[in-house]
């Protein structure tokens, strides 16, 4: 399915449908519409008193905004309460919880019919897909996938299948325009902002720090020879940074967090790399060639050991694919992946189930281990084994996370970075306020923070001594409607929410600027399937009152 089979009669349709062009022109004609004792008030408003009256919902409907117990979602959602509550429809109450009950509530929301928005954060990555499958497909409504309002459309799975089976990127852009637009108007969520990736370091004694945009590679910037990068360090030879909350797991096929990922990033490598600017680069692959629609031949890089001793050869890369069978990151690679043949110990064959756009970025998602580990004579949860520039040392549970320089790492050196590691040790403290962060930065405790509060970057930008980078990252904050519950059933009570969202207000008062204003799923760092007048269009058509 292309993107014009699907896209542009379904633009033309959506434009009929609008619901934002009806309300306008309601108002333009009568002012403001009566409900019962409520009054309509502007375009935003009528939307949701048409699907107050189409669900037989009396206003005001009691409902809540759960969030996390955080000061900047809670200034969040008192921002989002108080619009909802001025228009009389609405009067919602504001629910904390910490974080492990809070993700419970959303995974169970629709099973138990539970009455509340919910305000989250979603991380993406390097392809559209990551942005929208497993929060809008119906094939991943919770507890299997992460679709918390048990959202189902047509249209959007079939954009979102195509989206996934396509391989050619002008084809692909179309469906995932589409899809955004299909998405924003019948608005399942709303985006409310795009975060940034914001790091601090101390510059009297980093240098040459590049800010890699998605939080699970922050620390690549200490030596990614297959991206060009590498860090030095004036006056030591260990680098100390932090890391938000404690590391829980070490093998990939059970790592579920995020600082886990960013805690062996520099242990384990991957058959390709994804550059700070987005660039598929060759890792453990020195290069690749496309057999036929589903099969693609890999050659691999020779002399390669990983930190126990084993050469690398095909059969690694087998069996670390084959091992996620069976495991809770399984979907990772069995949701495309069908076989691989070894060629030889240098040469292996991979075919996908069908066609996959996001072939590439999906093999950045799988570690390559040792057959030690593959075979189970080795625990990769008790000491994690790779081939990458550094080595597992030590984990301090609650305190710190070590590593060292593996002086055996297959890179020999060229014109833009060094063969050998100028960092021979790496620790990250582990510090789970944000202030404290910013403490342990100033008082010479660490070197490097990506936790800094936002409230804080303006002034470390100001002062001297200190290096801030800041790059629009892959993570959104958002609003996930309960689609299963009247009167959020009717997308013109969703969309009417989404245009009373005040975004504007809550970048600057809560989060002082840091991030961008979100209107669409797919984060800017993939320009191509976002552009700025992209953007623009659908935030005027689609969310921005007239």
């Amino acid at each position: 399915m292309t993107g014009d089979s699907v896209g542009n009669g379904e633009r033309d349709r959506l434009r009929r449908r609008s619901l934002l062009k009806g309300a306008a022109g309601i108002a333009s004609l009568a002012g403001c519409v009566e409900f019962n004792s409520v009054t309509a008030d502007g375009p935003a408003e009528e939307l949701i008193q048409e699907g107050f009256e189409a669900t037989g919902t009396e206003p005001p409907f009691e409902t809540a905004i759960a969030i996390t117990e955080d000061e900047e979602r809670g200034k969040f959602a008192q921002l989002l309460r108080d619009e909802l509550n001025d228009t009389g429809f609405f009067d919602v109450s504001i629910e904390r919880r910490e974080f492990g009950s809070h993700v419970d509530l959303m995974v169970g929301a629709a099973e138990n019919d539970e009455n509340a928005m919910f305000v989250a954060s979603w991380t993406g990555g390097w392809d559209p897909s990551d942005y929208v499958d497993m929060l809008f497909h119906s094939d991943n409504w919770t507890p299997n996938g992460f679709n918390v309002g048990h959202y189902e459309d047509e249209t959007v799975d079939q954009y979102i299948d195509a989206g996934l089976t396509e391989t050619d990127l002008e084809e692909r852009i179309e469906i995932y325009r589409n899809l955004q637009e299909r998405l924003v108007a019948d608005s399942p969520a709303s985006f409310v902002r795009f975060r940034e990736a914001t790091h601090v370091w101390d510059g009297d004694v980093v240098t040459g720090w590049e800010t890699y945009p998605l939080r699970p590679g922050s620390y690549y910037a200490i030596y990614a020879p297959w991206a060009g990068v590498y860090t030095e360090l004036e006056g030591t030879t260990e680098f100390i940074g932090d890391l938000g909350s404690d590391v829980t797991n070490y093998d990939p096929v059970a790592i579920n967090g995020t600082v886990s990922s960013q805690a062996t990033a520099l242990i384990y490598e991957e058959l390709v790399g994804i550059d700070f600017g987005g660039e598929v680069q060759p890792m453990l692959a020195t290069g690749w060639e496309r057999l036929d629609d589903t099969t693609y031949r890999f050659s691999l890089r020779d002399g390669v050991r990983f930190h126990n001793g084993e050469e690398l050869t095909a059969d690694h890369v087998k069996g670390s694919f084959e091992r996620y069978e069976g495991t809770t990151r399984e979907a990772d690679v069995y949701d495309w992946y069908e076989t691989s043949e070894v060629v030889d110990d240098g040469t292996i064959d991979i075919t996908c189930q069908q066609a996959y756009g996001p072939f590439e970025q999906a093999l950045f998602n799988v570690p390559i281990v040792p057959m030690a580990a593959i075979e189970g004579e080795h625990d990769l949860q008790s000491e994690p084994i790779g081939t990458g520039p550094y080595r597992f040392a030590e984990h301090d549970s609650g305190n710190h996370w070590r590593m060292t320089r593996f002086d055996d790492h297959w890179f020999e050196g060229d014109k833009s970075v060094p063969g050998t590691a100028p960092i021979e040790t790496v620790r990250l403290e582990i510090i789970a306020e944000k202030s404290a962060r910013q403490g342990a930065l100033e008082a010479g405790n660490v070197h490097f923070s990506y936790g800094v509060p936002s409230a804080s970057i303006a002034d470390f930008e100001e002062r001297g001594g200190y290096g801030v980078g800041r790059r629009v990252g892959g993570s959104y904050d958002v609003v996930f409607y309960p689609a299963y519950l009247p009167p959020f059933s009717e997308p013109s009570v969703r969309r009417g929410c989404n245009m009373l969202i005040p975004r504007e207000r809550i970048l600057e008062n809560v989060y002082y600027g840091i991030g961008q204003v979100g209107y669409t799923p797919i984060s800017p760092l993939l320009e191509e399937y976002v552009s700025e007048s992209f953007r623009e269009r659908i935030a005027d058509e689609y969310v921005r009152p007239n």
